[in-house]
């Protein structure tokens, strides 16, 4: 059932509130900003606190103001989609509102999970009574689903599977060979200053990172070049490499640190950037992005980045254009915001 059939089934008014839009980024927070671009376009009516940036108290009245304001108003049967995790008080207290009014459907669409990132039990278990609040949830893959059922058993979820990621499609040609690229915040992926105990591999490896995070690392090892950083839609254009590299934590050796543990249940955003990009996979076999990889047949997981250079050396030239091909397809979905737009049609019908 495509979106304005559902609509006239349901005849709901629909929101969400809006926190990203006026966001300059460089790396992190451009999933977050997208998906305020897809609920616009499916006719998701924006709900924007005033004056964000100003903590004047003529400000703070305006915001209170907007909040009492939304609170009595909103119709009854709205739904309003909320990003997670909320940080300014003010969303909070309109969550806690709108959780009131029993008539009104929340949907929560779980961007990351805090608690689990910064491995902080007592946030965790924060963050889990909020989600209490929610009547329903998008999540980023099964991983994720089955965390979230693990304390909301009930709960009406679906899941993205990929970050939209509205840019154009590379089309490139690519073809198999030993670089592999890293992009991203490269100042929270410290596995990447153990690149060099890759660097005397056969056949040599290169890694290519692209990002913010590590001007203080004056020299790289030679099988490390850095390229800098660039326009976030601009940059799977600028991606020059084989393979793109999912990986995070502490350790080329597995997944390591809370942000290695992190890996087990979302859907990083790189990975879309890579798909678009028309890159092949490389990721951790414990990471939630391994069984899409595998789904989509789109590249390989591995338990140690030292595995990397037999296993692409062992990778003909049909194998890694077949491959390719793969991520075809995906790219046109990301790019054209068909993940969480489906997603949103897919939840609102199963009401």
């Amino acid at each position: 059932m495509g979106f304005f059939e559902i609509m006239t089934k349901h005849r709901q008014s629909i929101y969400f509130l809006q926190e990203h839009l006026h966001r300059q980024v460089v790396h992190g927070g451009i999933g977050n900003i997208d998906a305020e671009k897809v609920l616009l376009s499916k006719g998701y009516q924006p709900l924007s606190f005033p004056c964000m940036d100003d903590f004047s108290l003529p400000a703070k009245w305006k915001r209170c103001w907007f909040l009492l304001v939304t609170w009595l108003t909103l119709p009854a049967g709205a739904w309003v989609v909320f990003q997670l995790p909320l940080y300014p008080r003010m969303s909070l207290w309109l969550l806690r509102l709108l959780a009131r009014r029993k008539s009104i459907k929340l949907i929560g669409f779980i961007a990351d999970i805090d608690g689990l990132k910064d491995g902080d039990e007592g946030l965790l278990q924060r963050e889990q009574q909020m989600l209490r609040k929610f009547s329903a949830f998008i999540v980023h893959n099964q991983a994720m689903e089955n965390w979230l059922r693990g304390f909301m058993p009930a709960s009406k979820i679906e899941q993205i599977e990929f970050f939209d990621f509205l840019t154009t499609p590379v089309h490139r040609e690519r073809h198999s060979g030993y670089e592999v690229v890293f992009a991203g915040n490269l100042a929270k992926s410290q596995f990447l200053l153990q690149l060099g105990e890759l660097q005397n591999q056969q056949p040599p490896v290169r890694f290519v990172l692209y990002g913010a995070g590590m001007e203080q690392v004056a020299h790289w090892p030679p099988n490390v070049e850095y390229k800098g950083v660039y326009d976030p839609y601009q940059l799977p254009h600028a991606l020059e490499g084989v393979y793109g590299l999912v990986w995070d934590g502490d350790s080329i050796d597995g997944c390591a640190g809370s942000l290695g543990h992190y890996m087990a249940y979302i859907s990083h955003h790189k990975l879309s950037l890579y798909l678009v990009a028309g890159l092949p996979i490389i990721t951790a076999k414990k990471a939630a992005s391994a069984a899409l990889v595998e789904k989509y047949g789109i590249g390989y997981a591995v338990d140690s980045l030292h595995e990397i250079a037999t296993l692409i050396s062992q990778t003909d030239a049909a194998t890694y254009q077949r491959m390719v091909q793969n991520t075809r397809a995906l790219a046109v979905k990301i790019t054209q915001g068909k993940c969480l737009g489906d997603a949103l049609d897919r939840l609102m019908d199963s009401f």
